[in-house]
């Protein structure tokens, strides 16, 4: 006689991911039989298929794709470093869930980004992904879980595209657009005069960040003097900086991040250009600082996304992720804030299903350790939070020798992101509207309950 029951079977992978700890009596008690002792011919057991016992435990992948070589290196470190101490707190909270977190290098190129989540997320089965330090990189990342059905969170990308017109149902970001941090940075800039001149990296982040605060100079009255496009890794920056030191900018703005942005500021300096016009730009942080020639550079004006002096519980951060660093940077920040959030939802709706997770996610308010509170907002996915001009201050107000900044300036979170009703909000507000999640091949959904 035929049987017709579904295929419930599982390979060995599966089985093993499933019973972790549960060892032989609590596997056996799942309907995994190690030793078949059934009628010969017998139709198998039907095991459960997403369900882990209760007072067992279950393993969830966290899926990390980052620039760990290359241009980028030092930042994705500190990404994976803020991830490592949430995920060691929330296990150290619930240890009956264990959660693993499984390194993807992108090494800042979107085409191996792109390669190395396919791996993640069809070899290694991850159960969610985040990361993201290159916005080129986060945008083919974001269209690959969109395509395979998985959750992403964007630790560290910046391009307003992500959470706009090139925004995807499965992706939420845990930092600050670029939009939002012009909006921060762009006012204090005017303050020291209106005739700008952009030094700009040639790819998404960069070229987003320059549109921003060229919207912002212009709607107030201002002028680009110019604007000069740059790859990626740029190293020799004297063709630019002499056609801006040469003309009659007040504000030299840097649209870049990284190596590209300490190569270039002190291709500045060595210029003298510090000394002629005001240095501001669309990002920065300890973890870039370090290589800039920063006593050159005090009181220069950057986007920042976080500080110890942020207000709230700011602090209780701070020391977390202390011990074992030089110093502490908001690009820990980042990886520490989107280990606890992810690792919040999913205990909240007890399982790592796409779309329970993304409804989970939208209009989810959380302590961002600043002194207002933070939402993840539903119409476009982007983290609403306080944002901030951060200032590069003597070497007698540093916290430490390696903590540069100060926050000059702050932004709500709403003024910063403006309305839902902004261009960007809305594109992506159509592209929810219109994408349905698909089922995800091969996967077995991890229940946490």
């Amino acid at each position: 006689m035929d049987d017709h029951r579904p295929d419930t079977s599982v390979d060995r992978k599966e089985f093993l991911r499933r019973t972790g700890a549960l060892g032989i009596a609590g596997a056996t008690a799942l309907g995994f039989p190690l030793l078949e002792s059934r009628p010969a011919g017998a139709a198998p057991l039907l095991p459960p298929r997403d369900v882990i016992a209760a007072g067992g435990g279950a393993t969830v992948k966290i899926g990390h794709i980052d620039s760990f070589s290359g241009v980028y290196a030092a930042a994705a470190a500190s990404q994976q470093h803020g991830m490592e101490v949430g995920v060691a707190e929330a296990m150290k909270k619930n240890n009956r869930i264990k959660y693993e977190i499984v390194k993807g290098d992108d090494a800042s190129v979107p085409a191996t980004g792109s390669t190395e989540t396919k791996r993640l997320i069809s070899q290694d089965k991850v159960d969610i992904m985040t990361g993201g330090l290159s916005s080129a990189v986060g945008l083919a990342v974001s269209a690959l879980c969109e395509e395979s059905g998985v959750f992403f969170m964007a630790i560290g990308t910046h391009d307003t595209n992500i959470t706009g017109p090139k925004a995807n149902k499965v992706t939420f970001r845990q930092t600050c657009s670029n939009a939002m941090l012009a909006n921060a940075v762009g006012p204090e800039l005017l303050k020291h005069g209106k005739k700008w001149y952009f030094l700009v990296a040639n790819y998404a982040f960069g070229t987003d960040a320059h549109d921003r605060f060229k919207k912002i100079l212009l709607a107030h009255g201002g002028a680009e003097v110019g604007a000069d496009l740059h790859p990626l890794g740029q190293t020799d920056y004297s063709s630019y900086l002499t056609k801006a030191r040469n003309s009659d900018a007040d504000v030299l703005v840097f649209c870049n991040y990284g190596p590209d942005c300490q190569n270039a500021t002190k291709a500045a300096v060595q210029l003298g250009m510090n000394k002629k016009m005001q240095f501001g730009g669309i990002l920065c942080g300890n973890d870039v600082a370090v290589g800039m020639p920063v006593d050159d550079l005090v009181g220069s004006i950057w986007g920042y996304v976080w500080g110890p002096e942020s207000g709230g519980n700011a602090m209780q951060v701070y020391n977390a992720l202390k011990p074992g660093v030089d110093e502490v940077d908001w690009r820990q920040y980042l990886g520490y804030m989107t280990a606890r959030n992810v690792i919040d939802r999913l205990e909240h709706v007890g399982s790592t299903d796409t779309s329970k997770l993304i409804e989970a996610f939208e209009n989810f308010h959380y302590d961002a350790f600043k002194k207002s509170g933070a939402y993840f907002r539903a119409c476009d996915h982007q983290a609403i939070q306080q944002t901030y001009a951060g200032v590069i201050v003597d070497k007698s107000k540093r916290r430490s020798a390696k903590e540069y900044f100060t926050i000059g300036a702050t932004v709500g979170g709403e003024y910063a992101a403006e309305a839902c009703s902004n261009p960007d909000s809305t594109a992506a507000s159509k592209i929810f509207a219109s994408e349905k999640i698909p089922a995800r091949d091969g996967y077995t959904t991890v229940s946490l309950k």
